[in-house]
């Protein structure tokens, strides 16, 4: 986000952590069975999309704001997996998705 202020930044930021707090409790809702743990990762994604769209609508780029959040989260994601439900990612799985994630840096600059 070339050039963006620090209340875009804020707003990406807590985006994100909207969409990782969803994320996290994926496990947590047992198939979507547990009403609580489903109403908070409910709501964590809908405040990250919502925030999201705020952010094109304040005049971000997809072409820069689609390729941050595609590379983030997912790699939060693991991150999270790994140190919050012992996840053991394997190597040519992490090796897949940083290698996706540098195309997906790379095609931004084309």
């Amino acid at each position: 986000m070339a050039g963006a202020s620090v209340g875009l930044i804020i707003t990406f930021t807590i985006s994100l952590a909207s969409q990782l707090l969803g994320v996290a409790m994926l496990p947590l809702t047992q198939g979507l069975t547990r009403p609580v743990p489903t109403l908070i990762g409910a709501l964590g994604f809908l405040i990250g999309t919502g925030l999201m769209a705020r952010l094109v609508n304040s005049g971000v780029n997809l072409s820069v704001l689609i390729p941050l959040n595609s590379t983030a989260v997912p790699l939060a994601s693991i991150a999270m997996g790994v140190l919050l439900f012992g996840d053991t990612p394997s190597v040519p799985k992490l090796a897949v998705l940083l290698a996706a994630c540098g195309l997906i840096g790379f095609a931004t600059k084309l």
